[in-house]
């Protein structure tokens, strides 16, 4: 009798316990939920960003040691002068790979440079030497217009928009020289010497970004960009995050959700020597042989072959990931 009325009890307690909400472990008040993050808009204009193609385009072909390569040097500090709190010229001297002696002109600006939190975003400024892919005039350079000036053209805008958005971390907006005088099926680490210049210093220095971002041939017209297999290997997130906006934003023609090339660019030297988990938007050619542009180291590459609609579709996205990813 005892045991039977000793289960009713412990029947009754569940019961109570169950309804009276009075659970010592349950808080009385549950903290609220934090605000939704508040998306920040903004604006990119193509306008303006095939202005700085264009500008740096007429200078001329920007071989180094050129006259050309000197006027666009002095154009491109002044230019992130106007809108970073600080610009300079990073010059020095680096021996490649082959034991030739390099001299490296990089530009950059910053905004915040004392804050620690920071982003890098980057370009190269510089053109081969000899349009070498080119079937007639192969011995002489190519204007460039897609293969450099683009990426450093869509970052000045990207710098105008950062002067009027004031964003709250640091952003570092790096023109890397010497990038596109590799030899043609050579080392690889003769390409991309102003990078490597760059990001050897970066690391005695102690420089740190928690990420980056290259831009290479995101001008022309109809340009599909895939995920390059060293982006995927160094930030594989960055990339889907920076697709998924590409895609969001009504770019979903230029961003495509497919496999690229491993590709050696300016962004495995700033991984590999800096640290820095960097990807890579570059142009990938689903018709071509090499996936490369048809233009790509050919007298074609100029003026003609640059769309803003491109432009825009490259510098919007990034602008967006950059000012709401922080």
């Amino acid at each position: 009798m005892r045991t039977r009325l000793y289960i009713i009890g412990l029947a009754c307690l569940g019961f109570v316990g169950c309804t009276n909400g009075n659970d010592p472990h349950q808080p009385k008040n549950p903290p609220p939920k934090p605000p939704a993050k508040k998306t920040i808009s903004v604006d990119f204009n193509a306008d303006s960003a095939y202005r700085y193609v264009a500008e740096q385009v007429a200078f001329g072909p920007r071989v180094p040691g050129t006259a050309a390569h000197g006027n666009t040097l002095i154009y491109l500090r002044k230019q992130l002068a106007r809108f970073c709190d600080t610009a300079y010229i990073l010059n020095g001297t680096h021996t490649d790979v082959n034991g030739n002696l390099r001299v490296v002109n990089n530009v950059m600006g910053s905004f915040n440079p004392s804050s620690k939190k920071r982003v890098i975003l980057a370009a190269h400024w510089d053109t081969r030497p000899q349009a070498d892919e080119d079937s007639v005039h192969f011995t002489t350079p190519a204007d460039g217009a897609n293969d450099g000036a683009s990426g450093v053209g869509v970052l000045i805008e990207m710098a105008r928009q950062f002067k009027k958005l004031k964003p709250e971390f640091g952003v570092d907006i790096i023109f890397f020289d010497q990038e596109d005088g590799g030899e043609s099926g050579g080392h690889p680490n003769t390409w991309c010497i102003g990078s490597q210049y760059w990001s050897d210093q970066a690391l005695n220095q102690g420089y740190e970004a928690q990420y980056g971002i290259l831009l290479d041939m995101v001008g022309a017209k109809g340009a599909t960009f895939a995920h390059e297999l060293n982006s995927v290997h160094f930030n594989h997130s960055l990339v889907l995050e920076t697709w998924k906006t590409g895609q969001q934003l009504g770019y979903s023609s230029y961003f495509l959700n497919v496999r690229g090339n491993l590709i050696t660019d300016d962004h495995v030297f700033m991984k590999e020597y800096a640290g820095i988990p960097t990807i890579d938007i570059i142009h990938y050619d689903l018709n071509t042989f090499n996936r490369f542009p048809d233009h790509w180291h050919r007298q074609t590459d100029n003026m003609d072959v640059i769309d803003k609609n491109t432009l825009k579709a490259v510098g919007h996205t990034v602008l967006h990931v950059v000012m709401n990813r922080g």
